[in-house]
């Protein structure tokens, strides 16, 4: 297996600690999985080898939260953020994988540290419900989701502006991510992103994204949000800003 994932030792144990940190964020939030990847995971791999293995366990999180975990969604909200997000994915998609890949690095770690700073400070995007405001931010949601696969967040902050109760903004986000990752698929497969080597490496550390999964999972209640939710996008924030001066010193 070792051999198919083309991954060494060093590397398989960062990535595995990494997704386990992914799950815990995952299962508690409702998202943030592949931004928490993308913000551990550049220190040893490239952005464009971990979209796929971020899309895969996207959908594995959604497959294990999606019980009893979107009967609360606002469809209405999210099927127009999905398709238009469906349509800007491919050129996201692109940019990462003909950038040069410390470029896409800077980018990715900068996307999540700004995203994460915006969700600490409670700053939502400022639009409404309109047709044009779901236009906007589904298609960025979509170049971003290309580029670090972390359009979940985009969603979050736009969901957050409109003052839903804290259960439907969670189904909200689990039923977005789980469309989302649905079109990366399609996308994934049709650019020649996601592969067969990618499959092996997000079996190999399946194991302990599921751990993380449930003992996030486990931690969602009323009393703990107020806690869990801050640290979650503070430890994003210094993990992508340690990457970024990783990379520029």
């Amino acid at each position: 297996m070792l051999d198919i994932a083309d991954l060494s030792n060093g590397t398989l144990a960062f990535l595995a600690m990494s997704v386990f940190v992914a799950g815990l964020v995952r299962g508690f939030t409702g998202f943030a999985a592949s931004a928490t990847v993308m913000a551990l995971a550049t220190v040893v791999m490239a952005p464009i080898d971990l979209l796929p293995v971020c899309l895969l366990l996207e959908l594995i999180a959604s497959a294990f939260l999606v019980r009893g975990g979107i009967k609360e969604a606002d469809y209405g909200l999210t099927i127009p953020l999905v398709g238009f997000a469906f349509i800007a994915l491919p050129a996201g998609l692109y940019l990462t994988k003909t950038m040069d890949p410390d470029l896409s690095r800077l980018i990715v770690l900068g996307v999540v540290a700004g995203l994460a700073a915006l969700q600490l400070a409670r700053i939502p995007l400022p639009f409404g419900r309109g047709f044009a405001s779901r236009a906007v931010v589904g298609v960025s949601a979509g170049l971003i989701q290309g580029l670090a696969n972390a359009g979940g967040l985009v969603h979050a902050l736009y969901v957050l502006a409109l003052d839903l109760p804290p259960r439907t903004v969670r189904a909200t986000m689990i039923l977005g991510v789980m469309i989302s990752g649905a079109m990366g698929v399609f996308w994934q497969v049709a650019m020649g992103i996601l592969t067969v080597q990618a499959l092996a490496r997000v079996l190999l550390v399946f194991v302990p994204f599921v751990i993380g999964l449930w003992l996030g999972r486990a931690g969602f209640t009323p009393e703990n949000e107020k806690f869990y939710r801050p640290i979650s996008l503070a430890l994003l924030i210094v993990l992508a800003s340690g990457g970024i001066l990783r990379l520029v010193v």
